[in-house]
């Protein structure tokens, strides 16, 4: 009988070894976890703690315990009991997005907060709204939070947020060699961070006005630098030119005084009304002027 006790207590100390106890309703901040003030354990290693803060940090929703519980034990962690059973997670991100008209092409790279817990206890009931004053959508934008409790009594706090601009990007998915045409099945579009000085290429329409000027191996993101344009336009060789302004358009020909990329500015010259043009290249045989 005795031994028969032991082994349930033992049991039982395995199934309730690590207790966790949950706000109902968190906000996160911030991604890096701070959760001294808003996780209670009873019987848990720091790590269990620790995991447990990280892993709330990257959710959204409204999270059952069970499945909390899943994730736990997936890290290693077997002998938990989380409470409650449901447990509902706002992220600053998405109110940001939500609440703030962000310009096209802008994201949120990174959010903190300044002089507070990354994780905020909320209450049924509780209004988010963000504010960003001025805000330049650059590296460490102010973000002001106002909390409305159901009672009528306000908190606010303040976050760091960098926010990025979001670049179109192309990747090569098949190895090129020096000095060829850059087909389209061999680029994947992508979106990635914008980078000054990169030089990433971002219009596939004009890729046909180029050649590699190198090997350009698999799974690396086509830069400018790769590339060499082809001469569209060749001295002593008849050329259209196209005349435009916002009212009128007018295609006309000359002769080229020289060799022209895309892009690139060239002289033409029209031997019937014996007049000169100076225009920017923007196909074979073509030249634009901008009246």
């Amino acid at each position: 009988m005795n031994i028969l006790i032991l082994s349930l207590l033992a049991a039982s100390s395995i199934v309730f070894g690590c207790e966790i106890t949950l706000p109902q309703h968190l906000l996160i901040l911030g991604e890096s976890s701070n959760s001294a003030t808003t996780i209670q354990s009873k019987d848990c290693e720091g790590i269990v703690v620790e995991d447990i803060s990280r892993l709330l940090s990257e959710l959204e929703g409204r999270i059952p315990s069970h499945q909390l519980l899943r994730m736990m034990n997936q890290k290693g962690h077997q002998s938990l009991a989380i409470t409650p059973h449901l447990i509902q997670i706002q992220q600053l991100k998405t109110i940001i997005r939500d609440q703030l008209p962000m310009p096209t092409g802008t994201q949120i790279k990174t959010t903190s907060a300044i002089n507070a817990s990354n994780f905020i206890v909320l209450a049924i009931g509780d209004k988010v709204d963000v504010r960003c004053s001025g805000c330049l959508f650059g590296s460490h934008q102010a973000v002001n939070i106002d909390i409305r409790e159901f009672d009528g009594n306000n908190k606010s706090f303040v976050a760091a947020v960098d926010f990025i601009k979001m670049v179109r990007a192309y990747r090569v998915i098949s190895p090129m060699q020096s000095f060829t045409a850059v087909p389209n099945s061999y680029l994947k579009e992508e979106y990635t961070e914008s980078i000054p000085h990169t030089d990433l290429v971002t219009d596939m329409e004009t890729l046909r006005f180029y050649k590699t000027n190198k090997p350009v191996k698999s799974g690396e993101l086509l830069r400018q630098s790769d590339l060499t344009a082809i001469s569209l336009v060749r001295a002593g060789l008849k050329t259209d030119v196209i005349l435009e302004n916002e009212m009128v358009r007018i295609k006309t020909q000359g002769i080229s005084r020289g060799n022209g990329a895309f892009g690139e500015l060239v002289e033409v010259f029209h031997p019937q009304k014996n007049k000169k043009y100076q225009g920017k290249v923007v196909d074979i045989n073509k030249v634009l002027v901008e009246l």
